[in-house]
């Protein structure tokens, strides 16, 4: 391609605009641009539809090491892509096209600066052989000095992530129902191990069960465990808690926490603790002086209080009416969920015959929930007292991550506080966010590494639970996912199946079956995978309380130990292969009903496949590779003029291949 500077037309594609030097173009009844005729041939005009957002970590970053990465995403008949940079000297550099979808093609490269400062933007060549290029303005056929995206290394914010992360395997655990280890801690009225959840119901677990079950955590090829609140709290959740400063006495303490995380680090694993500070219980000491005091309480700007003095609104003549209130229609497991708030938390009652919830508080709190008041951030001391918090646990027990609840609701200015007090107590802590959905406001590098990839289990139930995405379709779910976020962020999402708050991914299955193919793409797609404690057994939960159901230790003849063998060799594949760890991803377009794609690094690539039709497969893939081994999985191989011949791929299989 001969990049050329004359003008002819100039596109600005934000305001769909076409400005033409010294002609006005010619638009159809439609309203659509006709070509025009110039001196030196005709030039159709139309609009381009190429994203990239310089402020967006996604398309944009630069490594510790000083290599810019790029990614553009371009409309489909874009054939070839150049990043137009100028450091040291003008370089034309050809971006590499990762994926195909149906609405995008995806472009990136990977570039070495060699200097401080650079300009850049981008060329691209249509199907038709038509030029086109995009700078700041918009596309256009020229573009002119002052189009051209600035970069100044040095003041450039990276996202750097430590090595830790990448290909991580995250073990998530429900203390209080993974194991009973000392039952002299137990709450009191604590049901018998492996009855059946309820919402309020204890049954035990505690912190030195973790300690007793670290070598079968650590042969799952685990490196991190993922431990759901333990601060003191009634509830048998945490979510709600009293105080943030110490590890509840029915967990085993503060001693039980420094115990296991000294174990766990002499094992190399990595513990992450998982708090909320959107929310305190109201036996947090400035939401009962508040109570105590009112509008004169010191404490009054931590809280939004619509209405004093604190109280809550109790309309009991609202139970069993039309409908029935509470979790899932159970009105009496709400009634005792109530009668336990109102004496733990001593807010004041006032009976209410009107209609409203049935249990309303005066204040503001999580999706109104009366034992949940809500933090206000707009506080300078309720700030100072959250980043106190999440300060202490870092210096005082070495802990290696936060996950933190409900980050979605607490403003960003905080978390960007957050962060900078995080990663000064320790460089190399792992910051995880519980937001559903797109993330990306929060994975700039600026607040969060990553976050709970609910996207990621969303497309993996699609295409093995409810069977609605054809693996074309699901091929294209998995290039958009990995183009959601900068490959940091990315390899720092947690890719989970199951957790606390959703369905056991085997409920959404009919059948085990349907998990191993969600297992095999958790360890070969970028991104920490998590396992749900027991989902490796089998262990089968719908909602909430039903998908916190205490470990079956003494009931192992029931346990899915082909699950348990798949889950295990998948795992300590992920963690110890460099390619799975850090290589990128790319998609490989099939036409036999198979999901493929390369993870690349430097001169090596892992070809990831997946057969989930009912029929043995026979196929072959285009490669440049001298050489090919298999990796994981039973199938026959050869390579043969840059072709590798797979044959034999069973159903519901999935396959790695190692290109060297």
């Amino acid at each position: 391609m001969t990049f050329q500077y004359t003008l002819y037309y100039y596109v600005n594609r934000k305001k769909r605009i076409i400005l033409v030097e010294n002609h006005s173009p010619v638009f159809n009844d439609e309203g659509e641009a006709q070509k025009i005729e110039f001196f030196d041939g005709d030039v159709h005009l139309g609009f381009y539809d190429i994203r990239f957002n310089a402020l967006d970590k996604k398309f944009l970053s630069i490594s510790s090491d000083g290599v810019l990465k790029i990614r553009i995403h371009t409309q489909t008949n874009i054939k070839k892509a150049w990043l137009l940079l100028e450091d040291s000297e003008f370089r034309p550099i050809e971006l590499k096209l990762y994926a195909e979808t149906e609405r995008f093609n995806y472009w990136r490269a990977h570039v070495d600066l060699r200097s401080k400062e650079a300009k850049f933007s981008f060329g691209a060549q249509t199907e038709e052989n038509i030029n086109v290029y995009f700078g700041t303005s918009g596309v256009a056929n020229f573009i002119s000095p002052a189009e051209k995206w600035s970069l100044d290394v040095d003041s450039f914010k990276r996202h750097t992530i430590p090595d830790w992360f990448f290909g991580g395997v995250m073990y998530q655990i429900f203390p209080e129902k993974f194991k009973n280890s000392n039952p002299k801690l137990n709450p009191e009225n604590v049901f018998d191990w492996g009855s059946k959840p309820t919402r309020l119901g204890f049954q035990g677990g505690d912190l030195y069960g973790v300690i007793e079950e670290l070598d079968y955590i650590k042969n799952l090829g685990v490196n991190i465990i993922y431990l759901n609140p333990i601060f003191l709290s009634g509830s048998v959740h945490k979510y709600d808690t009293w105080d943030h400063f110490k590890v509840d006495d029915n967990f085993g303490g503060d001693e039980a926490l420094t115990l296991l995380i000294e174990k766990a680090h002499s094992m190399n694993m990595k513990v992450v603790l998982d708090c909320s500070l959107n929310h305190v219980h109201p036996r947090h000491f400035a939401f009962q002086d508040l109570i105590q005091n009112g509008a004169d309480s010191k404490y009054k700007d931590w809280f939004t209080v619509f209405d004093y003095p604190i109280r809550l609104k109790y309309r009991p003549h609202l139970y069993s009416q039309t409908y029935k209130v509470g979790w899932d229609g159970n009105e009496e497991e709400y009634k005792e969920y109530l009668d336990k708030t109102f004496s733990e938390t001593k807010v004041p009652v006032e009976i209410f015959e009107d209609d409203g919830p049935i249990c309303e508080p005066t204040y503001k709190s999580w999706w109104g929930v009366p034992d949940m008041p809500k933090v206000n951030y707009s506080s300078t001391d309720a700030r100072k007292w959250a980043l106190e918090v999440t300060e202490y646990w870092i210096k005082n027990f070495d802990i290696d991550g936060w996950r933190m609840d409900v980050a979605k609701e607490i403003d960003t200015s905080f978390w960007r506080d957050f962060r900078e007090v995080a990663k000064k107590a320790k460089k190399d802590i792992l910051l995880l966010s519980e937001i559903f959905g797109d993330t990306s406001q929060w994975l700039q590098g600026d607040m969060f590494d990553g976050t709970m990839n609910y996207s990621f289990r969303e497309n993996m139930i699609d295409f093995f639970a409810n069977k609605n995405m054809t693996p074309d379709e699901f091929s294209e779910s998995l290039a958009h996912l990995y183009s959601m976020y900068s490959f940091e962020a990315i390899s720092s999402c947690q890719n989970l199946l199951s957790s606390h708050d959703v369905k056991r991914f085997l409920n959404r299955c009919e059948k085990p079956e349907e998990v191993y193919g969600a297992i095999f793409f958790q360890a070969t797609f970028p991104g920490i995978a998590s396992i749900y404690y027991g989902d490796e057994i089998g262990l089968d939960g719908g909602n909430e309380p039903n998908n916190r159901e205490p470990f079956p230790w003494n009931d192992e003849p029931n346990w899915n130990i082909q699950l348990k063998e798949i889950t295990s060799i998948l795992m300590n594949l992920k963690n110890s292969n460099s390619i799975l760890k850090y290589g990128t991803f790319e998609l490989i377009p099939s036409s036999e009903g198979v999901v493929i794609f390369r993870r690349v690094l430097k001169k090596e690539s892992l070809i990831c496949i997946f057969n989930r039709d009912s029929l043995v497969k026979d196929f072959k893939i285009s490669s440049q590779a001298h050489s090919v081994e298999k990796i994981y999985g039973e199938f026959d191989i050869k390579l043969e003029n840059k072709e590798i011949l797979i044959n034999k791929l069973q159903p519901n299989t999935g396959i790695i291949i190692h290109e060297k």
